[in-house]
């Protein structure tokens, strides 16, 4: 009875030992796993990788697409048109646009392209009545292909194998605004004057001008900027609107005021002091429309838009 005991008492250890291996190894395993996933970091084999990654990570920078879609439009309605009247607009992208990022690598500093080609369509909410409110609202739409560019430069900060983001060193240090054109494409606009406290009569000339990061413009919660855009228009009543946040409104689309010789006049605040509006980087869209665009059902889109990114701080 004892050597039985004995026995059964040494297949029990024998069998709790393997457990003990068992979950020793299956423990190990599972740490393992858990920190080889918990960096959740990219680790990029060429500098090309890394400066794509970036690129990728900092979409802020590089959004082109926010001036497209369905917007608030409070305080802004457009003019009787001939020969349709449109009450409402927006456009339409088609999803994952083709973005082509070119980059050039001289030494520790990288040149980089940005281009993307945009395929949509334009909606059109219009009647042909004279009077309001109209009888009737017909819905047109026409195709439209906007062709988009911008620029930036990286530069190699950190030694390669002593990047804390794992980035082979590079970080963002240049980047420009965005041009924005339509095909075919007539209209253009010729600069952008901006005119608030924090930036007294400001010229913008050139969408694609590259600036320091830490040199972006910056404005105060609700800052109040008059804004004026030059065209090529001498003529003709074309249209104009800003696409960008105001006050407590996120995706908003005003419209400018024509005052002659092809130059337009709006006013704007900067977002309120609220979450997810401040000590965040936005872009504003100016968006030059040629009239028969929005004025005739048959004739073809044509725009020209200039992108620049904005920072609203609330550091003193």
């Amino acid at each position: 009875m004892r050597e039985r005991k004995k026995e059964r008492n040494e297949v029990k250890m024998k069998n709790f030992h393997k457990l003990i291996v068992l979950f020793i190894v299956v423990l190990g395993l599972t740490l393992w796993g858990c920190g080889k996933e918990s960096t959740g970091i990219d680790e990029p084999e060429t500098d090309e990788e890394a400066i794509d990654l970036l690129v990728k990570e900092n979409p802020s920078y590089f959004n082109t697409e926010k001036h497209y879609d369905e917007e608030d439009t409070t305080g802004g309605s457009l003019c009787a048109f001939t020969p349709v009247k449109t009450y409402f607009w927006y456009r339409e992208i088609e999803p994952k646009p083709p973005i082509h990022i070119e980059i050039d690598i001289v030494g520790d500093s990288a040149f980089v392209a940005w281009s993307g080609k945009f395929d949509g369509t334009l909606h059109l909410f219009s009647s042909t009545d004279t009077v309001f409110p109209p009888d009737s609202i017909i819905h047109y739409t026409k195709d439209f292909t906007d062709y988009g560019e911008r620029y930036a430069i990286f530069k190699r900060l950190f030694p390669v194998n002593e990047d804390p983001q794992h980035r082979r060193g590079w970080r963002l240090v240049m980047v420009s605004g965005a041009e924005i054109t339509s095909d075919p494409n007539t209209v253009q606009i010729d600069s952008v004057r901006l005119n608030s406290v924090s930036y007294p009569d400001t010229l913008f000339t050139d969408p694609l001008a590259l600036f320091a990061k830490d040199d972006v413009v910056t404005l105060v919660p609700e800052e109040k900027c008059s804004l004026t855009v030059y065209t090529n228009i001498d003529t003709l009543a074309d249209y104009v609107f800003l696409h960008s946040w105001r006050r407590h409104i996120d995706h908003h689309r005003s419209r400018f005021t024509l005052i002659g010789d092809g130059v337009y006049t709006g006013v704007w605040f900067a977002p309120a002091n609220m979450q997810g509006a401040v000590n965040v980087l936005h872009h504003a869209a100016f968006d030059l429309l040629d009239k028969e665009t929005l004025d005739d059902t048959e004739k073809p889109y044509d725009c020209n838009a200039w992108l620049f990114p904005y920072f609203v701080s609330t550091a003193d």
